[in-house]
């Protein structure tokens, strides 16, 4: 049996599934426009890919009436084939470089081998590098003539200004009801499939609005229940596949601080064949609307940014269940309740630990202003001994949040000043994200943890950018692992 989203992709302006896009692209074939690079943008599964190589054979087509290609011609037969040399298909996602593009621009200074004109098709342009952006904003300013760059993405907020505003865009959207039910009716027609009334409706609801969703999932059922499907098996299907994983379910487990049991979950679905992204996308659309009628509960707000974040981590992730379950230990390890979330820093108090019992008592002064030192009774901290456990304070914060000792790692103790603990960062981003509220709260607890409670701890931005690893006291020796190499090995442990 065929695939059915390959099987019934649309080749023609017509056969594109949202009307309004098919009649844009309609008309700016036939007005034979000079355009020479386009943003194609919208939700995954919308027909992006699909319009984008119709667009390059309308512009390779030797018989081209009213906008519409012909289908036949020997143009037409090689595109349609994937044959020709002349349409070039990148993902972004995994070719993201100044290199790439580079590349890209060699090969756009060839004259086309056979085709009219050679196109340059460039999926999730969005995840390109700033660097390459700047090299490929170069490139779309002046293209080369017999050239044609289809840029696709779902994030087009991430594109610079600068580079949007120097192509013709067409938005996407996610398909409606009517639009669903006409591609799904293509495929029944087409392999002539017998479907008792309401399964139609629960395989579209369950689509997201993605027509390769709704197609993929269409052909699982065919291949395991057959060309003649009851209701009752679409139901069983989806509650298979979902996992009956409900939002509602997820967010008690959260509240619950279940982590092991969402963790479970999660394998349970990745051995079963679980499709994450949509799963992903069924929470976010819960806690979405959750948000909109609770404006006012940031735990709510947290949970749809990471659900967001998870969605950026999909397209790089080697383990498919890896991103929910990253941003799910985050969400739970951060679920303190509004009214006793800390709007203002206060002072802690120092303590002493009691030698018998092991109760914390508070302890009258902090050090003077200056001092290298911090007293906890009748203990001192010194400078030397913070950077000797550093390794200790790491370990301490990564079981909270792995981020957060990641740009702990990339940073370095410098000195006690008055009760608190000087760290030097390096980098704007690094201070900025240590010094939120939750973030602080978390080195604070590894402070606690390695010294006793009443550490706190402030971020300055060093004036030189040395090493990651503290140097010994008194040298300003650099040592070989340099800033640039600890920036790589955060951004690795961050974002894999």
């Amino acid at each position: 049996m065929a695939v059915f989203h390959l099987k019934y992709r649309p080749t023609k302006t017509t056969d594109l599934d949202l009307p309004e896009v098919s009649e844009k692209i309609k008309k700016l074939i036939s007005e034979k426009s000079s355009f020479q690079a386009l943003l194609l943008a919208g939700p995954k599964g919308s027909g992006k890919t699909s319009a984008a190589r119709i667009l390059a054979r309308a512009v390779n087509c030797l018989d081209l009436v009213d906008g519409e290609v012909c289908g036949k011609c020997v143009n037409c037969q090689e595109i349609e084939k994937g044959n020709s040399l002349d349409i070039i298909e990148i993902d972004a996602a995994s070719n993201r470089g100044i290199d790439d593009v580079r590349a890209l621009k060699e090969n756009a200074y060839l004259a086309p081998v056979r085709l009219q004109k050679k196109v340059f098709i460039i999926d999730e342009v969005h995840m390109l590098t700033k660097e390459a952006f700047n090299a490929l904003l170069k490139l779309i300013e002046e293209p080369p003539e017999r050239t044609l760059f289809v840029l696709c993405t779902t994030d087009p907020q991430k594109i610079p200004e600068t580079v949007l505003s120097r192509l013709l865009r067409i938005n996407f959207r996610k398909g409606g009801v009517e639009d669903l039910e006409r591609s799904l009716d293509k495929v029944i027609k087409g392999e002539k499939i017998e479907m008792e009334a309401g399964a139609k409706k629960i395989i579209i609801d369950n689509s997201d609005g993605s027509f390769r969703n709704l197609q993929k999932s269409f052909n699982e059922i065919v291949l395991e229940y057959g060309k003649k499907i009851k209701k009752s098996q679409v139901e069983e299907y989806f509650a298979k596949n979902k996992g009956e994983y409900e939002a509602e379910e997820l967010e008690k487990d959260i509240n619950k601080g279940e982590i092991k049991k969402i963790m479970d979950r999660l394998e349970e679905m990745a051995r079963k064949g679980v499709d994450f992204g949509e799963l992903r996308l069924k929470w976010l659309n819960f806690f979405h609307q959750k948000m909109l009628t609770n404006l006012e509960d940031l735990r709510l707000k947290e949970i749809v940014e990471k659900l967001v974040m998870a969605g950026g981590w999909e397209k790089i992730s080697p383990i498919e269940q890896l991103p929910l379950e990253m941003v799910m230990i985050e969400i739970t390890n951060n679920q303190t309740p509004i009214s006793k979330q800390i709007t203002k820093k206060e002072k802690p108090a120092f303590v002493q630990k009691n030698k018998d019992y092991g109760v914390a008592k508070p302890v009258s002064a902090p050090p003077l202003r200056g001092s290298d030192v911090v007293k906890r009774g009748s203990d001192v901290v010194k400078i030397e001994e913070i950077e000797n456990k550093w390794g200790e304070i790491l370990a301490a914060v990564k079981p909270f949040n792995h981020s957060v000792e990641a740009f702990l790692r990339a940073a370095r103790p410098q000195k006690m000043n008055k009760e608190e603990l000087v760290i030097e960062v390096f980098y704007k981003f690094h201070k900025d994200k240590l010094e939120e509220a939750k973030h602080r709260q978390i080195v604070e607890k590894g402070l606690d943890k390695v010294f006793g409670e009443g550490m706190s701890f402030r971020c300055v931005l060093a004036e030189k950018k040395l090493v990651f690893a503290p140097p010994e006291r008194g040298s300003d020796v650099v040592k070989p692992n340099s800033t640039e190499k600890a920036i790589e090995d955060v951004a690795k442990e961050i974002f894999g």
